[in-house]
């Protein structure tokens, strides 16, 4: 059995479907053998032979991650109008007297916005804390009942936390609008996000072959990408035709329209035999392990993670790890958080700045799918200049990864300093041609690690990610407030402050060092990647 299942242990799971999935790595990943892991984007890992078409399974689920992920994006920018309504409305003690909505300019004093900014703050935290509390058991579930009722049931919750947040929104005369923290209980059904996540990267790990699967994870994460970051135009479209509420009924059809898609995605779960006996099933062996006490197992999990904790004996590997908590903040600094920024500093109206979100989303899919990969060659060329020329794969990755983070607080740094929307754009587009900055410092991490600990590895890098996502909203309200108080360009505090983040993180990497394993292997895996 070990030796069948030897070359299916590899690095999958250091691609996931979000802005920080890997573009570039030095070995062509499989999904992990090992079925218990204490990860987010891969506690669902099992392996399964492919049996369906595999082209036909990743074509479905980039259709459904893309109208999933459209959801966020439709609904962010109305919760944040209605939000700031509601708690305009209970500043000025107008419930109930105003039926229509107030004045946006009225809303714009700094009180009001202190209240959105840490009202959405908390929320965050409290999905991602939920989220990361309910992905161990809804994975394991997954593993056990399949994946495609796991991912309804996560839908679900998924659907309830928003229906739960818009009722208190819309009862605000009623409810404090605080109580849209509640919503986050709805990811204790199913898992969330999360736990979709890591379904959707085992679903094309089982369907697609060593070959086929890096092609395959980039293109759901740049489906993913375009969902996140372009259905804000539509969402605006709408908020200036019909108000607030159409967009997030589009968005609640989005998410049921998602979980019915996904019944015309094969269960691969179901057709996974077992490599025990050589001739039964998996699932027969899932029903033996029913008997198996859940604490031995959960213990198992416990072991694992600890012993884990040892492959950190390289430096390089924990700097490159420590980087891992600067991506979230990223990420959130760039969504709901940055519509809010847009309209209080520059006076433009909520619905209009999904318009540069989503110009955002599109240099960023420019940039991941022709920018960097033209780079990645380039720099490799015998006829490029020596001075920028990389000696091999690794150091190519690893400079790239100083420069991103570089180009990152730089645009970062320019979009706090803004005093006009055209130079916040400007700045804007140097966060996108730094946004491989986390695919990049993923691959330099698989290679510190033998390919059998690269899933252990992961599952780090991900509660690495989730810890950064519990801090990162607040951390950028604390500063927007703070911003706001001190007056005059100090509004742009929050992306200051993210600046200095992000530098310290690119002064990490110059104390990263490529290991002499990798640099003695380079050559032979030259060609390998170049074709990635």
């Amino acid at each position: 059995m070990m030796g069948g299942d030897e070359p299916h242990r590899r690095d999958s799971d250091e691609i996931t479907i979000t802005e920080t999935a890997p573009l570039l790595t030095n070995e062509r990943p499989s999904w992990p053998s090992h079925r218990q892991r204490l990860s987010i984007t891969s506690i669902t890992s099992v392996h399964v032979p492919k049996i369906h078409n595999g082209r036909t399974i990743v074509n479905l689920l980039c259709i459904i991650i893309l109208i999933s992920s459209s959801s966020t994006g439709l609904i962010g920018i109305p919760e944040t109008r209605l939000l700031e309504d509601a708690a305009c409305r209970q500043y000025y003690g107008l419930d109930g007297s105003i039926s229509g909505p107030i004045d946006e300019k009225d809303c714009k004093g700094d009180a009001i916005q202190n209240k959105v900014a840490f009202t959405l703050a908390i929320q965050s935290s409290a999905d991602a804390a939920a989220g990361f509390l309910a992905a161990f058991p809804w994975g394991l579930a997954a593993d056990r009942i399949g994946r495609k009722p796991v991912v309804a049931l996560a839908l679900a919750g998924s659907l309830l936390g928003i229906v739960w947040a818009m009722t208190v929104v819309y009862f605000h005369n009623v409810f404090p609008v605080e109580l849209i923290w509640l919503g986050s209980l709805g990811n204790f059904l199913g898992g969330g996000s999360a736990v979709i996540a890591g379904i959707v990267l085992s679903m094309i790990a089982d369907s697609t072959t060593e070959e086929e699967r890096a092609i395959a994870f980039m293109r759901v994460h740049v489906a993913s990408l375009c969902g996140n970051l372009g259905a804000p135009a539509l969402s605006s479209v709408l908020m200036a035709r019909a108000g607030p509420w159409p967009p997030i009924w589009i968005a609640f059809a989005v998410i049921a329209l998602s979980g019915i898609a996904f019944l015309f995605v094969p269960e691969t779960l179901k057709h996974q035999p077992g490599q025990e006996h050589g001739h039964e099933p998996e699932i027969v062996e899932d029903e033996e392990e029913e008997t198996t006490d859940l604490t031995s197992r959960v213990s198992h999990v416990v072991t694992q993670f600890k012993e884990s904790l040892s492959m950190f004996k390289s430096t390089s590997l924990v700097l490159l790890l420590i980087t891992c908590l600067g991506s979230p903040p990223v990420l959130y600094a760039t969504l709901q958080f940055m519509a809010q920024f847009l309209s209080k500093r520059y006076g433009i109206e909520l619905y209009k700045t999904g318009y540069i979100q989503s110009t955002y989303g599109a240099a960023q899919v420019v940039q991941a799918l022709i920018i960097l990969p033209w780079v990645t060659r380039y720099v490799m060329k015998s006829t490029t200049p020596k001075r920028i020329r990389a000696p091999d794969e690794h150091h190519r990755d690893l400079s790239l990864a100083r420069w991103s983070y570089t180009l990152l607080a730089v645009g970062i740094f320019i979009v706090g300093l803004a005093p006009t929307l055209p130079g916040f754009v400007f700045g804007l587009m140097l966060m996108a041609l730094g946004s491989g900055f986390n695919s990049l410092t993923r691959s330099l991490m698989s290679l510190y690690v033998d390919p059998e600990h690269r899933s252990r590895l992961f599952s780090l890098v991900a509660m690495a990610e989730v810890v950064g996502s519990v801090y990162a909203q607040p951390f950028l309200a604390a500063l927007f407030a703070l911003g706001m108080k001190l007056g005059g360009g100090w509004i742009g505090l929050p992306y200051f402050g993210l600046s200095i983040l992000i530098s310290a993180v690119a002064t990490l990497l110059l104390f990263v060092k490529v290991p002499k394993e990798a640099r003695n292997s380079a050559p032979t895996h030259e060609n390998g990647c170049d074709e990635e």
